[in-house]
Parts: structure tokens; sequence; C-alpha cells
């Protein structure tokens, strides 16, 4: 989950500035409450494949440029992306977040050396058998659970997952029997 002390963003802000603290050498752009950083680890959030950079693909901010020295008169930060130098203007900074630390949804289909899973009671709706094995097996070399014992124990036993209550089935055949 993102919000609350344990959620992403706030997990994100504190690995900043452990795996990457400010220096007077790395440029940085204040946009909101979040300060991208020269260096920084950067999640992608919507596809652009016109950039050839997808949802969950992650990068590394390579530069920042200013807008008094750009060309665009606007504030700039290049993202690489395995080779893949993706410019983002102010416009764009929504499209990309921290990638220190990303959900356990965003990085289903890849693996990482270390995985860091907190466990916390007060994120009990994601606390279900499936989601915690999915988390579990993207670590390749190390897993680290941090938290409370009796929540990942609670969650092994958890075979309910949160169901959203869209209606989307509904619609969707509502909208197939109205043609036949």
């Amino acid at each position: 989950m993102y919000k609350g002390e344990n959620g992403i963003d706030a997990l994100n802000k504190e690995l900043q500035d452990v795996f990457n603290p400010a220096t007077s050498e790395k440029r940085e752009i204040k946009s909101g409450n979040v300060i991208f950083r020269e260096n920084d680890k950067i999640l992608q959030l919507v596809n652009m494949p016109d950039e050839n950079v997808f949802n969950g693909d992650i990068g590394v901010i390579k530069y920042i440029k200013y807008g008094n020295t750009s060309k665009s008169k606007k504030d700039e930060i290049y993202v690489d992306f395995d080779g893949n130098l993706v410019k983002y203007t102010p416009k764009d900074f929504t499209k990309i977040k921290h990638g220190f630390i990303i959900s356990i949804h965003k990085s289903q289909g890849s693996e990482f050396e270390m995985v860091i899973m907190p466990m916390a009671y007060s994120y009990r709706r994601m606390l279900y058998k499936k989601l915690v094995y999915t988390g579990v097996t993207r670590a390749k070399k190390k897993l680290i659970l941090i938290g409370e014992p009796e929540a990942f124990a609670s969650s092994v036993y958890n075979n309910h997952e949160y169901v959203r209550k869209s209606k989307l089935l509904e619609k969707i055949k509502y909208k197939f029997e109205k043609k036949v």
C-alpha cells in the first residue's frame, strides 16, 4: 500500500536518504512533495510506447537539467531504462515515482537480488497467502521480512484476498446481452 508510515511513499522517502543522499554534486527537482535527485531509482507508472517505456519499468535518473539551461526552458529529468534514455518535463513528472521500494503488484514478473517486505497488521487487507507468496518469490538471493511476526503468520493462513466490488462483470454482461 502507498499511504501510511509503513507505506511505499514513506519508505521510498526514507530509502532515498539512505541509498542516494543529497550532495552538492547532485542536482534535484522538487515536484509536489517529492524530490527527484540524480542517481535516484525510478519506477515508471504508465505506458509510454513512443518512448519504449512501460508501467513497472525501473530506471535511474542519469541527469537533471534546470529550465534556465535546457532548450525547452523547462526542468528536465533524464531517466535511463537499461540503455533507453527517456526525457521527462514537468507535465510528465506524475508518470514516475521513486523505485527504491515498489509494490508486490508492480514487481510481478520480475526478480530482485534482495527483497525487503514489511509485515504490519495496519495493512491487514493485504496480508493474504497469495500476495505474500508472490512477494517472497521475487527474491533471488536475499529476503528480509520486517515488522510484526504475527502479521506474517496470519497471512500464511489467510486464503481470502481482498476482492474489489466494482460490478464490472455485471456491466460487461449487460453490454453484450443487449447486442444479442
